[in-house]
């Protein structure tokens, strides 16, 4: 009797169950978590997917005009003797760093993190007019 042929995906599948030792660990490198930057007419905003990152390990800082949101994601796995068939999480530590536009005002920046979410208000000032000014050609 002949086996019945396995397609195509479920061969991927008996390949990848077979993985004896992680393919990657992602736990030690420095990681972006994935970010939005979105102006309104009276703020820029920063809305960051940071889900399962304890609100006291986050930190916002502000040097001269870049923005650096950094923090640490611990991984709640409790065994050590676990071995991962996928590995999509990352945990460590984490840092992004954001030029901002000079017309802000940096004394009203506001933050909230909600559903896995850092959000955070940059309010605008006006932006500074560049005047025309003319200038003479020598000849």
């Amino acid at each position: 009797m002949v086996p019945p042929r396995s397609t195509k995906i479920e061969k991927i599948f008996q390949e990848f169950m077979s993985i004896k030792k992680p393919m990657y660990s992602f736990y030690n490198e420095t990681w972006q978590p994935p970010t939005d930057v979105y102006e309104t007419e009276n703020e820029i905003v920063i809305k960051m997917s940071i889900s399962g990152v304890n609100p006291q390990d986050i930190s916002i800082v502000l040097e001269g005009d870049t923005l650096i949101i950094s923090g640490k994601r611990l991984d709640s796995s409790s065994d050590k003797k676990t071995c991962f068939h996928l590995m999509e999480i990352r945990y460590g530590y984490f840092e992004r760093s954001l030029v901002l536009p000079k017309y802000i005002d940096d004394n009203k920046i506001e933050a909230s993190y909600k559903d896995g979410f850092l959000q955070i208000n940059i309010p605008k000032t006006p932006e500074p007019q560049t005047l025309a000014k003319s200038i003479k050609i020598s000849i």
